[in-house]
């Protein structure tokens, strides 16, 4: 599936939200309507629906995690935030992001909270309270997307889901979920937890099964 040009769609979003070094989210919703971005689900595909919207996300990551200027990063937040809020899709998909990536994102609101972008926090705790994420192990420069969709439609079977809604209350990952991204958090600890929710899953859907 070649989706080159909705990703230099992305681009050339995010260019233009970055052209100032703007760094405010309503900036990124005038952009985004003036360019009435919202057409870019028009060129999804007939089936496969979940490689089409986790290789958007993937792309948008991208700028997060790459060691590039502020807003440029911003651009990347704001433009997954965005794609996740108008996708066409009912129920919504959810997105992948790595533990790396995580570590990543949690950097970049420290860097924001640190020059006073307040609604970055804000709309990162939005982002985790809606439960939009899905957490796994494959980093963009480690996997292709289809590895990532693999992971995600494992997660995404009805029993999991049964059983990862069981697990949560009774692991350290609803802490780290609902957590402040401010605290300093080592990678090792983030695969610490990540390994134990691992486990518990496991458990879980043996239970379940």
């Amino acid at each position: 599936m070649d989706l080159s040009s909705c990703k230099l769609d992305i681009d050339e979003l995010i260019n233009e939200f970055a052209e100032g070094e703007s760094t405010a989210f309503r900036d990124m919703k005038r952009v985004w309507l003036s360019k009435r971005f919202s057409y870019i689900y028009e060129a999804r595909p007939p089936s496969n629906s979940s490689y089409f919207m986790q290789a958007l996300y993937a792309h948008a990551i991208g700028y997060i995690i790459c060691p590039t200027s502020l807003s440029r990063r911003l651009g990347g937040l704001y433009c997954l935030y965005c794609l996740y809020e108008t996708q066409p899709f009912k129920p919504p998909f959810k997105i992948y992001i790595s533990l790396g990536e995580l570590k990543k994102l949690k950097d970049l609101v420290v860097e924001a909270k640190e020059k006073d972008i307040k609604v970055v926090s804000v709309l990162v705790k939005r982002m985790l309270d809606m439960n939009i994420f899905l957490f796994g192990f494959v980093d963009i420069n480690e996997g292709s997307v289809a590895e990532r969709v693999n992971e995600l439609t494992d997660l995404q079977n009805a029993h999991i889901q049964v059983a990862y809604k069981k697990l949560l209350a009774n692991t350290r990952i609803e802490h780290f979920i609902h957590m402040d991204l401010g605290m300093e958090l080592d990678l090792d600890v983030l695969k610490k937890m990540s390994t134990e929710y691992t486990n518990a899953k496991s458990l879980a859907i043996k239970g379940y099964s």
